[in-house]
């Protein structure tokens, strides 16, 4: 498949190509932090403060089921640039943290 030219591009696949490499650019420790923000910050209503450590609560499971998910398709590859040791180094950072 040949490569779409940027002329080409509509703003939305811009702004996503413009995230990829910026994520692409990252180095291993600014993944995991970028990582965590993210996380963090899906789980937080709009408007809430965020807590700095991760309570006990009813709806871990369903965060710890979509991590877990979240893993396994970096780690078969569905995310271009991230490779089998970056995988590896978040799945036992967050199982350091207690979050699998």
């Amino acid at each position: 498949m040949s490569r779409k030219k940027n002329c080409r591009r509509t703003p939305a696949e811009q702004a996503i190509h413009e995230e990829a490499v910026r994520l692409r650019k990252m180095t291993d420790k600014q993944l995991v932090e970028q990582f965590h923000r993210a996380a963090d910050s899906s789980m937080a209503p709009k408007g809430h403060q965020v807590p700095q450590e991760p309570s006990e609560n009813p709806g871990q499971e369903n965060t710890r089921s979509s991590l877990e998910r979240l893993l396994t398709a970096l780690s078969e590859g569905k995310c271009k640039g991230i490779k089998g040791a970056t995988v590896y180094k978040l799945t036992k950072f967050a199982s350091e943290m207690g979050l699998l």
